[in-house]
């Protein structure tokens, strides 16, 4: 995705199989995280943007772009899945982090998309 789109304050939505991905610069940087909001699936990309937040059209929850966490109403839902993005000349590129455990070690890797 290209970067000017995020540094303009745009919030995206990509396909990232098996989901959607919600991607947005905030706090310095860019941030992804699932789309679909955890408490009844709306898609956040649709909500109102504030600052390093964003609120789902469907209820008004309040997520942290920037972590994913829920901000309001608290205990209600979880956070929101996130993701690994980062800038790589003019693009902006977004991958999962996945941990694999065998027999008690873990092995980090990333699936790119």
């Amino acid at each position: 995705m290209p970067l000017a789109r995020l540094v303009a304050g745009e919030m995206v939505r990509i396909e990232y199989p098996p989901w959607h991905v919600l991607v947005a610069w905030a706090d310095g940087g860019p941030r992804a995280m699932e789309d679909a909001c955890n408490h009844a699936g709306a898609s956040l990309v649709d909500g109102s943007r504030d600052g390093d937040s964003v609120s789902c059209p469907l209820h008004g929850y309040i997520f942290s772009l920037t972590t994913g966490a829920l901000l309001a109403p608290r205990g209600l839902c979880d956070d929101q899945r996130c993701c690994y993005a980062q800038v790589e000349g003019e693009d902006v590129v977004v991958y999962d982090p996945f941990e694999l455990r065998i027999g008690g070690a873990t092995e980090k890797s990333d699936q790119r998309g």
